[in-house]
């Protein structure tokens, strides 16, 4: 199944009739004077502008000698035409171009300056497009592969032709399932045209990709001149077995000039057609054990920790990028990659990042996932390795991409270990206030000195006296049991008391729970995360009686109940993770009432299965 699309029109610029030429140029002008007129603007309310960046690019990398390629230079900034000395070695300048582009976006306003040259190699073999300077900065080099001239079938002397093949001409005939296969599609033509319409190429139970914009060249094939438009599809074929590519064809209208005439009149028609190409696709390989099926040319695993400097603490999170890429294969193919949780720390993946190159003409896929990481416990934890399984279809062989198990460090959390001893602290003074015995006062009489005198006289006599330390014996045994019988009755009147006073309390003011409680409440209805988190561990230390309750990590161990585990989880992950989104807190005062209510109601059921003591018969 084709579906006829018009060619891009910068692709056939050259191919336009001179009328055409003459309307967008006069359009090009009126373009012109608005972007002098918004670049007038931006200039006064632009600031503050960032540094000048330049880079260059080139459509393509590996040409035959006889064939031209274009260089794209690009400034953010700087509108000082680059030196282009440096290129007279190697290459010949066939043609140049300079264009300027304005954009006011989200209210910051940016230009870029664009010039395009087009190159004709000396020689052949690896080139070098070197550092190209424009203004203050320099451009990166760019490596060419220069072929010998290459031949070009069925084109020579033909106005028009139209050409389908594999890359690089290639003769592969078989691919895997789901292996990247690129083809490439070239309008050769000499003549100029317009009405110009190319099939887009679409193929059944066949993903198609079209890989960036159209690039044009020119190419001497026998004694003629061509100008080319080329496009590139990378497809994957989604089943096994025959696969067939269905022609694609090319219509237009050659122009026709006329004397004394600034405009021409459209002329005979024009169609090229392509030959179905025949294909065979392999299923997955018998041997093949992987999880997930990845038939790539290459296939790499690298980690990356947020701020390595910095300190690991209990509690706290820090950020893990996993970067998969993979030469071959797009973005969404690529597996994802993940962390499971442990008794050492828990995990809170982020939303995946996907992206696309074009890499020296091949599709990298490249997958970033990001987790965050909250230790549980101080001291070392280990992160478990990963293993990918993929196919190499160079080799035809699996491997294995691996990325090694890392052991860190967590330090304990100062922070919380200050709360949690001034806790204790305050646990202990209360509980040595409680236990306070009540402190009696004993009168002291003045001793007269006759007394004294004849103590002193009678305390000789009786220390010599065995039954003097008989009596002393059995006095301090009896003064013991006294002691000990006061001791219980005023322990038990203090108890008591205690225990009144905490009724009283409870009935006639709020808890301290209950105030903390009122304060995750509020919290919820503020959608306030950070609030909540911390009113949410206090409230659970004093209603759990866990004074050492280090986070909300904890509470799992004490709430049995999942749904309001699963909203706690949702207001952990809104505090870590990298993109955060804002939290809504409805949820979580719900399923925290539910929670309390359906306590309150196990309790008061208890209750009533209690048997009550029979109250006492009046005399």
């Amino acid at each position: 199944m084709v579906k006829q699309t018009m060619i891009n029109i910068s692709g056939l610029q050259n191919a336009l009739p001179h009328s055409a030429n003459f309307l967008i140029g006069n359009n090009y002008k009126l373009t012109l004077w608005n972007y002098l007129l918004l670049s007038f603007i931006f200039t006064l309310l632009l600031s503050d502008l960032s540094m000048a960046a330049v880079t260059a690019s080139t459509n393509r990398q590996v040409l035959s000698i006889d064939e031209t390629i274009q260089l794209s230079i690009k400034s953010d900034q700087s509108s000082t035409a680059p030196d282009l000395s440096v290129l007279d070695k190697d290459f010949q300048i066939m043609g140049r171009s300079q264009s300027q582009n304005y954009s006011l976006i989200n209210g910051h306003a940016s230009q870029t300056h664009s010039w395009n040259i087009s190159l004709l190699p000396k020689k052949t073999g690896e080139l070098i497009i070197p550092s190209i300077q424009v203004g203050s900065d320099t451009t990166k080099a760019i490596s060419l592969v220069i072929k010998a001239q290459s031949l070009t079938p069925g084109v020579d002397g033909k106005d028009i032709y139209l050409k389908l093949n594999l890359e690089d001409n290639s003769q592969q005939k078989e691919f895997y399932v789901q292996q990247q296969i690129f083809l490439t599609v070239q309008l050769f033509h000499r003549v100029r045209f317009t009405n110009a319409t190319l099939d887009e190429l679409e193929i059944e139970n066949t993903v198609v990709e079209k890989m960036g914009n159209d690039s044009n060249y020119t190419k001497t094939i026998g004694n003629n001149r061509y100008n080319i438009i080329e496009r590139r599809y990378a497809i994957y074929p989604q089943q096994s077995g025959p696969l067939v590519i269905p022609a694609l064809r090319f219509a237009g209208n050659a122009e026709v000039s006329q004397s004394f005439s600034l405009f021409s009149r459209p002329g005979r028609q024009i169609i090229s057609r392509t030959k179905p190409l025949s294909l065979n696709i392999l299923p997955i390989p018998e041997n093949y054990s992987g999880k997930n099926w990845l038939p790539a040319e290459s296939l790499e695993i690298e980690s990356e920790i947020l701020d390595n400097s910095q300190e690991i603490v209990v509690g706290e999170a820090f950020t893990r990028h996993i970067i998969i890429r993979a030469k071959g294969l797009l973005s969404s193919q690529l597996p994802k990659s993940s962390i499971i949780s442990s008794q050492f720390f828990k995990t809170y993946p982020d939303k995946e990042k996907l992206n696309n190159q074009l890499v020296n003409g091949k599709v990298m896929g490249i997958r970033r996932d990001t987790i965050a990481i909250i230790p549980l416990k101080a001291g070392q934890f280990t992160l478990p390795e990963i293993n990918i399984s993929w196919w190499n279809t160079m080799t035809k062989q699996q491997e294995t991409a691996h990325l090694a198990a890392r052991t860190l460090v967590a330090k304990a959390n100062t922070e919380q270990a200050v709360e949690t001893k001034k806790a204790l602290a305050s646990k202990v003074v209360q509980a040595e206030q409680d236990n306070k015995s009540v402190g009696q006062t004993v009168d002291k009489q003045p001793v007269e000195p006759d007394i004294i005198k004849n103590t002193a006289i009678t305390t000789t006599n009786m220390l010599h006296n065995p039954w003097f330390w008989v009596s002393m014996a059995l006095l301090l045994l009896w003064l013991l049991t006294l002691g000990f019988v006061f001791f219980i009755k005023d322990n038990r009147q203090h108890s008591d008391k205690t225990k009144s006073e905490q009724l009283k309390s409870t009935t006639n003011s709020p808890t301290q729970a209950q105030q903390q409680l009122q304060s995750v409440y509020q919290a919820c209805d503020d959608n306030n995360a950070h609030q909540a988190s911390q009113s949410l561990v206090q409230w659970a230390s004093h209603y759990f009686k866990q004074p050492m309750l280090s986070g909300l990590l904890a509470l799992e161990e004490f709430i049995s109940q999942t749904a309001l585990n699963k909203a706690i989880s949702e207001l952990e992950s809104s505090l870590y993770a990298e993109n955060k989104t804002p939290w809504q807190g409805k949820q979580l005062k719900a399923q925290l009432a539910a929670y309390l209510q359906q306590k309150d109601n196990q309790k008061k059921a208890q209750r009533k299965k209690t048997p009550q003591a029979l109250s006492p018969l009046n005399p």
